[in-house]
């Protein structure tokens, strides 16, 4: 809860943090592996900017576990004046504003992953620990890739082609007989396995070729951080895929129409459709039978453009899909004047490693969807097209009583605005409240939204039915044909029941 945002006592040699938060910064350095551990992430981040390693501070948040946070950032002098000369993103990406990498966002997101990730572990649960270790994972079993923002090099001096490069270029084009390719595009889902160290986007596709599941691939360029010369092979589940537009991957199918699932549709979505979905699985209970059932269907997130499963632990809840790790217990209390979960703390945790991975910068909506919602993408899709995206971002509202956590909607320019400004939110609130506002997750990123950080609301109640707002009767029959969601359906059973009377409503 926010009681853990109440400054504690520092040991000898600390000073409480400016944040107000209940973490002590030690004046000492720490261990030259950790330095080097700081160093190795802000080159991830930003490799362009040559810089010295960022000083790093020691953080005790006298909370569950321990961990360090990177404390200053030297360098981030640096990058807050590098403008990139252009930035990857999704055909149309133009209409939504400037490029990410000259923006504010792209210029302190650092900062704000390590904000964010200091503010959950204030509300308490979890320990930070940025770099990798034990806690953190790689990875590069799924769509997820490790550089937070695209800092493209396509200066004029970079685009100029190197005879090495024509050499690699005309290597590549001997492969087309055999090869449909797609420069500057990536795959997301569908992961069979990967493979590690193949030299080019050809031999990634003779890797797929071989492969008697295999029928598209991605392959991640030289230099482009975890994903460099990494082939990732794609299989026909569980579902379709989507084209989206990355400067660090080569994509394409193998033209085998003899394999099971060919041909593969690959889709190009419009402007404003694109969806970036994640859950969050908890290690025990049903939560992950739910997920099995629902790529087994290609149900809920299985039909989203991307999709991200987190928990505090790496799991391979079905082939090919993995947990991201989040540095949370992923335990909360009940409480506060709804006796809700007061579950913010591990929200923001989650969060932090959204905006950590950046995948959410690829497309137009972010959805977060919790296990037991019965989530029709489709659907959403429908709605989101009536809504353009502002400057300053668009979220929906889903129940009069105000946001719901089943089901989650932001634009990206929301969660750029929440990346940038939940620290604060986490401030603001607490001096509001004078001490724990007592909220769960849904209710204090709704009130940061549309009180702190000004982020335009959108009230759309087809997004959902659930059982705490005041649904109609026979609302779980599932039966009405515009809603998006319905929640919850814990059981296997039940859920399988409200997913076919979903599609005979869809259908019929």
């Amino acid at each position: 809860s926010f009681a853990r945002l109440r400054p504690a006592p520092c040991p000898s040699g600390g000073a409480p943090s400016v944040q107000g938060l209940s973490s002590c910064t030690r004046s000492a350095r720490v261990p030259k592996a950790m330095a080097a551990s700081g160093k190795h992430i802000f080159k991830e981040l930003f490799p362009e900017v040559a810089t010295d390693a960022p000083s790093v501070g020691l953080v005790e948040h006298g909370l569950t576990g321990s961990g360090f946070g990177l404390r200053h950032y030297r360098a981030l002098d640096a990058v807050d004046q590098h403008e990139a000369s252009s930035h990857s993103l999704p055909t149309g990406c133009s209409e939504h504003g400037e490029s990410v990498a000259s923006s504010r966002f792209g210029q302190g997101i650092v900062r704000r992953v390590v904000t964010i990730a200091a503010a959950a572990a204030a509300v308490g649960g979890f320990a930070i620990a940025l770099g990798r270790g034990a806690s953190s994972d790689r990875p590069l079993e799924g769509p997820s890739l490790r550089r937070t923002v695209e800092l493209a090099a396509s200066t004029n001096e970079s685009n100029k082609t190197s005879p090495k490069a024509h050499k690699a270029n005309n290597q590549e084009q001997d492969y087309g007989s055999v090869c449909q390719m797609d420069f500057d595009a990536f795959f997301p889902g569908n992961d069979l396995h990967h493979v590690d160290n193949v030299p080019s986007a050809g031999s990634c596709c003779l890797l797929c070729r071989h492969d008697e599941e295999c029928l598209a691939w991605s392959w991640g360029k030289p230099g482009r951080g975890n994903s460099s010369n990494v082939c990732f092979l794609k299989g026909a589940l569980p579902r379709s895929l989507t084209k989206v537009a990355s400067s660090d991957f080569v994509s394409g199918q193998t033209l085998q129409n003899d394999k099971f699932g060919s041909p593969l549709k690959v889709i190009e979505r419009k402007v404003g459709q694109s969806l970036y979905c994640f859950s969050l699985v908890q290690r025990q209970g049903y939560e992950q039978n739910l997920i099995s059932l629902q790529f087994a269907e290609q149900a809920s997130i299985f039909q989203c453009d991307e999709y991200r499963l987190f928990s505090n632990r790496k799991m391979e809840l079905v082939r090919g899909v993995f947990t991201g790790v989040v540095n949370s217990t992923l335990q909360c209390s009940l409480g506060g004047e709804f006796g809700t979960a007061l579950n913010t703390g591990i929200f923001l945790a989650v969060w932090a490693k959204v905006v950590e991975e950046g995948r959410f910068l690829h497309h137009d909506w972010t959805v977060k969807v919790d296990p037991d919602a019965v989530f029709l993408a489709p659907r959403l899709r429908r709605i989101v097209q009536d809504y353009k995206e502002r400057q300053e971002g668009v979220y929906l509202n889903n129940c009069k009583f105000g946001l719901h956590g089943p089901l989650e909607v932001f634009s990206r320019n929301a969660v750029k605005a929440w990346a940038l400004g939940a620290g604060e939110c986490v401030e603001y609130f607490w001096k509001l409240c004078s001490g724990p506002c007592g909220w769960g997750e849904d209710m204090f990123i709704d009130q940061c939204m549309k009180r702190k950080l000004n982020v335009y609301r959108i009230n759309d109640y087809r997004q959902l039915y659930e059982d705490h707002c005041s649904p109609p009767d026979d609302w779980d029959d599932c039966t009405d044909g515009d809603i998006a969601a319905f929640h919850p359906f814990k059981k296997i059973e039940a859920y399988k029941k409200c997913l076919v009377s979903a599609a005979k409503a869809e259908t019929g």
